[in-house]
């Protein structure tokens, strides 16, 4: 199987992960990544757009979060090109015939969005004949667009999916190739939540990639898909934060309980 991936200029420590067991794995190649040049919004233009949508003080703070633990480890994509000898090229119009072009020059039987390109359209979905794999971290039949197990976590619920779909039209609304339900421990934060969801999606992409270069296998159709979440406002982030310190709280009281009742058996 001939694989293609679509990637930002920098690949995340997360996503190198994630090409590891597809990259070790000789029945599968990968002889493009496709490096998304497009230019980016600038930071006056990002700060408008969540002020006119209320979000503001949310960014600022998770700004603030950025700042405090640091930039996150990668290596730059070319550089990893360079290192597993995958050709690579720039596109600042991921819709211009010469892009699909070189796609359909290397005859790839399926893209891989790692990262960029934004919400994906025709005529890309339907270029290569297993079309567009991504993540998405969330039972699309609950919860679609982002920020990961934020919303999970806002509703109190006590598992979420992670999800690796064939893209379709519109947001989150592909067929999933392969799915995994993790727990949502009464002690959870965001931070562990999507520690925990960046560690057990790992392998996903790899068995995602394996089924669909099998001919027999045929995805389970989501026939009704869950309601499309955004970044919160300032007032649901305060929400969360005390959802989040009540459940933690009453985690502590109840493993107090138990000491307290475990001492007492053990009294003469």
């Amino acid at each position: 199987m001939r694989i293609g991936l679509l990637a930002g200029r920098t690949l995340r420590e997360h996503q190198l992960k994630i090409l590891r067991p597809i990259l070790a794995d000789r029945s599968l190649e990968v002889p493009l990544l496709i490096i998304d040049a497009r230019p980016p919004k600038t930071v006056r233009r990002k700060v408008c757009d969540h002020l006119k949508k209320g979000r503001g003080l949310y960014v600022l703070i998770l700004a603030v979060q950025r700042l405090l633990t640091g930039p996150l480890r990668g290596v730059a994509t070319e550089e990893f090109c360079r290192r597993n000898g995958i050709e690579f090229c720039e596109a600042r119009d991921p819709y211009a015939p010469q892009t699909r072009a070189q796609i359909r020059t290397h005859h790839l039987d399926v893209l891989v969005l790692l990262g960029g390109f934004g919400i994906i359209r025709e005529p890309l979905l339907s270029l290569c004949p297993q079309g567009i794999l991504s993540y998405h971290h969330g039972d699309m039949r609950k919860y679609r667009g982002m920020p990961p197990g934020w919303w999970e976590l806002y509703h109190g619920e006590r598992e979420m999916g992670i999800t690796v779909q064939k893209l379709a039209a519109g947001l989150d609304c592909g067929v999933p190739i392969e799915e995994k339900r993790i727990p949502i421990y009464p002690n959870d934060t965001v931070a562990t939540l999507q520690a925990r969801l960046y560690t057990e999606d790992e392998d996903m992409l790899y068995v995602a990639l394996r089924k669909v270069s099998n001919p027999d296998f045929t995805p389970t159709v989501i026939r009704e898909f869950g309601r499309v979440y955004t970044l919160p406002n300032f007032h649901q982030w305060i929400t969360l934060n005390a959802r989040v310190a009540y459940r933690k709280w009453r985690c502590r009281r109840s493993l107090g309980l138990v000491e307290v009742s475990n001492h007492a058996r053990r009294l003469p």
